[in-house]
């Protein structure tokens, strides 16, 4: 008897919140930080203004956390957008020639084929590293060093952005812990790359 009393009194509890959650309808006008209509809203984007300093002359920024990457702290003008056959980036950040004109050298992770090689045997199966793999479960972690800048590295632009002066629509109160304080201004994600799966 008290088991049904506490099975009836849940489902009741259920039917509940589920009459106060439909009377609770959110409106458009309150779902973002704009305070319209998304259905009636026109984007504006603020004016952004980009630093104007020359590659080389700006102060470099400090990483936002342990082997983020970098912020692009110099004018992209003219160097952007990256194509296949023409990436700027490379002329001052290849390893071999940062150091000489003062720029971050691209790190030794950009040089590393992370993918496994993958083929189909006979039986069509998957095969990566030369291991048959059965499901999904079967990881296979690799790490190619490569002679060159590996191709899945090469849209600079796809993870190093430039800063603008624009006021945030949201404050970022997030502060980073260093534990190596040389980790501010450099990477080591190739030595820690599989920190927790070896």
């Amino acid at each position: 008897m008290i088991k049904k009393s506490l099975i009836a009194m849940t489902a009741l509890s259920v039917m509940a919140l589920s009459v106060s959650a439909a009377e609770k309808v959110i409106p458009d006008e309150e779902l973002g930080l704009r305070k319209t209509s998304l259905f009636e809203e026109k984007v504006t984007p603020p004016n952004a203004e980009y630093t104007k300093a020359a590659p080389g002359t700006a102060k470099k920024f400090e990483r936002s956390y342990t082997n983020a990457p970098p912020l692009i702290p110099h004018s992209v003008e003219g160097l952007l957008p990256i194509t296949r056959n023409n990436n700027q980036c490379l002329g001052c950040h290849m390893p071999n020639v940062a150091k000489g004109v003062g720029a971050t050298p691209i790190p030794p992770s950009h040089f590393t084929d992370f993918r496994p090689k993958t083929t189909l045997d006979k039986k069509g199966e998957v095969v990566k590293e030369g291991k048959v793999i059965k499901n999904t479960t079967d990881i296979v972690t690799v790490a190619h060093r490569m002679k060159k800048l590996s191709p899945a590295r090469f849209n600079c632009s796809q993870c190093h952005v430039p800063q603008a002066n624009v006021k945030p629509l949201v404050e970022n109160t997030f502060k980073p812990v260093f534990t190596d304080p040389a980790l501010k201004s450099k990477s080591n994600l190739i030595e820690v790359i599989d920190e927790g799966v070896k």
